[in-house]
């Protein structure tokens, strides 16, 4: 299949392109995958943040405050590395909200068939590599940590899309391989469907789990995990003929987080206008300060750390249920029973 990759008239941002899928991705704040667009019915995949669409991303802003995250928190795909969640410290280093890969300038490297993404981190002495490339309806991503200090050091790894309730995500459902999910441990907003710490057993449905998002009208945020014993997940949602679907190594990043953000009630930064679902693969569950974080990877002086992930997107029908991916990033597909 034909693919190609331009410089979009904005010239900072790429759009990879094949006869299936188009996907934009930002090198100038972090190689955010900004858009995945289904090109036969040009639907957007991808959650995009209203507030930010058309202004320029602001980069290298290392400012601990959160705000200084949300104020240009595009929507799409990010990577947070070293750490997720708060700002937190690492033998005199601070490290800012969601980690510093995501405010980062990437330079580009373009081939035929595959853009390269390359930073340093200013921080935390790791270097990082993405290589974006399309086959049909999957973007495949390869992606690379390098700890370039002799110092063995933790991190906390993982990818953060949030996706379209107006298309894929609204009211839906996730498939994946958990038999259970846990709310966070402390309080993550002012309306909870579910209690801190609550367990949330997962309906099973021909051996896959499934876990039903909260419908935009519940005035709701939670953040929930489950731990997969298999990396994937399909994400389907009444009404849309569309599967969306993540892979990685479940070996590396064992952990799945849930944030939905429907509409809650209070100030800032969503005031109650969003409705938001992410689905996320991370390395540990849940979030706190990194030297101390249970379950974080610690990388060695030298060492390189490297995964790939695949976002795909294909048909469904609404009878059908993805009961797991084949090695290329395609959902295996089964009748619901």
């Amino acid at each position: 299949m034909m693919v190609t990759i331009s410089r979009n008239a904005d010239c900072q941002t790429y759009r990879l392109e094949s006869d299936l899928l188009a996907v934009t991705v930002n090198p100038e704040r972090g190689a955010d995958v900004l858009s995945v667009i289904w090109r036969p019915t040009e639907t957007e995949v991808l959650w995009q943040n209203p507030r930010s669409r058309g202004l320029p991303p602001v980069r290298g802003d290392y400012d601990t405050d959160p705000r200084s995250y949300f104020d240009n928190y595009p929507g799409g795909m990010q990577e947070l590395f070293p750490n997720a969640g708060p700002a937190t410290e690492v033998e005199g280093a601070t490290l800012p909200f969601h980690g510093e890969a995501l405010r980062r300038p990437w330079t580009v490297e373009q081939t035929e068939s595959t853009l390269t993404c390359t930073t340093v981190l200013t921080r935390y002495p790791f270097a990082l590599t993405k290589t974006f490339r399309l086959d049909g309806g999957v973007l495949h991503v390869s992606a690379r940590v390098e700890n370039i200090s002799d110092t063995e050091l933790p991190v906390h790894w993982g990818f953060h899309p949030a996706f379209n309730t107006q298309t894929i995500a609204g009211s839906g459902q996730v498939y994946g391989a958990f038999a259970a999910l846990t709310s966070h441990p402390e309080k993550f907003s002012s309306s909870q469907l579910h209690a801190p710490g609550a367990r949330i057993d997962a309906s099973l449905v021909d051996g896959v789990g499934v876990f039903n998002l909260a419908p935009a009208g519940s005035r709701s945020a939670d953040l929930l995990y489950a731990t997969v014993s298999e990396g994937w997940f399909g994400l389907k949602s009444p009404g849309s003929d569309l599967l969306v679907t993540m892979s990685w190594p479940a070996e590396i990043l064992p952990e799945l987080w849930i944030w939905e953000e429907a509409h809650a009630p209070g100030g800032y930064p969503w005031w109650g206008t969003a409705h938001i679902v992410a689905v996320e693969p991370h390395t540990t569950s849940p979030f706190g300060p990194l030297e101390s974080e249970h379950g974080a990877i610690k990388i060695s002086g030298g060492d390189t750390l490297q995964i790939e992930l695949t976002l795909g997107v294909q048909p469904i029908s609404q009878k059908e249920i993805p009961i797991g991916m084949d090695a290329t990033g395609v959902a295996q597909l089964g009748v619901k029973t």
